[in-house]
């Protein structure tokens, strides 16, 4: 058991190493190609893989039935994507960019919530917390992302992503590593997915609401931070590396924090918290302080993601069955691909007309108006889980 914990720790380590080589520093490369006044170009280019996910996700959905399955996959998908992500480094066109990108999110793009679903599925069959596997994921930032920052200026990005590329099919090595889940005895019988129990479940759409609107909005916002920084205050990769490994540490000390101290916290005081962190901090964007005020309150971004990602799959579980849980997450990838893919697209066009402080300020308000949403129509969960807490509660009580 133990042992098989550790390897999914590892798993979560070097594919997110992988993943903090490419992406967190992929918007600086492509305006370093493209030009500095290409914010619409960027745009483009970040919108899509959520708007091609929109059509591959449910093909994926389809064929992913079961753990198996979720495993073959994850094994495949990660070596396609590193081949992928080096090849960006031989094009220079903005038409074979956007090739490229398309096939990675066609190809790669559902690997994360495949990967959760596996995880969060192994955690639960054994009781394990899916947080203490995925907290080890933003350890792996806090890492990768201060690597890549000097990697970035003192030897290119195509030596950076060339070591994505090998991590990421390194990666494909440990999921052949990790033992398939173990099935049930003859004598269980085994809960089977149930799609159309989970499309009719109306808890899940009050929280797919919640998560597109705050989370995607963060996202759109984040997806230009890097530019904003670079454009306004001339950093390097080296100082936006530093400025990631930072609130990626903050992230990493909540989690902890949270699976130590505070695990019978409200999951509705948790989500009003970190929505209300994303908020306030688009609002000093909005503001358009000095750039040591801009590093101090981006630290809330940490705490906020930190909150969230504890949270997010553990209540999600809470709503949906957890056989249910990989498909749950897809359509949440869904939904949440056709947000950010249209506000990636629209939101390059309107940075170049009306500039990055008032893009903040339409995110902040969608971030705003999802967590009131939330506030209001609280998603329930399910009776047998509230069943379950009460008595732990009353068992620890004694």
């Amino acid at each position: 058991m133990e042992r098989e914990n550790n390897k999914f720790k590892f798993f979560y380590f070097i594919r997110y190493f992988a993943d903090a080589f490419f992406y967190p520093f992929s918007s600086l490369y492509f305006l370093s190609k493209l030009g500095s006044n290409s914010d619409s170009e960027l745009g483009l280019l970040l919108a899509i893989t959520p708007i091609l996910t929109i059509v591959v996700n449910p093909i994926w959905t389809y064929f992913v039935k079961d753990m198996k399955v979720s495993r073959i996959i994850l094994q495949i998908m990660t070596v396609v994507e590193g081949i992928l992500i080096f090849s960006i480094t031989q094009v220079s066109t903005l038409e074979a960019y956007a090739i490229i990108i398309g096939l990675i999110a066609v190809l790669c793009s559902p690997y994360i919530s495949i990967q959760d679903g596996f995880t969060a599925t192994f955690a639960n069959h054994n009781k394990l917390e899916y947080s203490g596997i995925r907290i080890w994921a933003s350890i792996s930032y806090v890492v990768a992302t201060l690597i890549g920052g000097y990697l970035g200026v003192y030897v290119g990005y195509d030596v950076l992503f060339l070591c994505a590329g090998i991590l990421f099919a390194l990666t494909a090595f440990i999921a052949i590593w990790i033992k398939p889940l173990e099935k049930p005895s003859s004598n269980t019988v085994k809960p089977k997915r149930d799609i159309k129990e989970l499309l009719r479940n109306v808890e899940f759409y009050k929280y797919l609401v919640f998560y597109t609107l705050v989370i995607g909005s963060v996202r759109i916002g984040d997806s230009f931070f890097g530019i904003y920084l670079t454009d306004k205050f001339a950093i390097t990769s080296i100082d936006y590396g530093w400025l990631y490994a930072a609130f990626v540490t903050v992230e990493v000390v909540v989690m902890r924090l949270i699976m130590t101290k505070a695990t019978q916290a409200s999951d509705k005081l948790l989500f009003i918290v970190a929505g209300g962190m994303f908020v306030f901090r688009f609002l000093i964007y909005t503001l358009e302080p000095s750039l040591p005020v801009i590093y101090a309150v981006t630290l809330l971004r940490g705490a906020a993601w930190g909150i969230i990602l504890v949270a997010h799959i553990k209540f999600l579980i809470k709503i949906v069955r957890v056989e249910n849980v990989t498909p749950a997450i897809l359509i949440v990838t869904l939904l949440f691909s056709i947000y950010t893919g249209v506000g990636n697209f629209v939101s390059g066009m309107f940075v170049e007309k009306y500039g990055y402080p008032n893009l903040y300020l339409v995110n902040m308000i969608l971030i705003f108006t999802g967590l009131l949403v939330f506030i209001i129509f609280t998603p329930r969960i399910r009776t047998s889980v509230a069943g379950e807490e009460n008595q732990q509660t009353y068992a620890e009580s004694k």
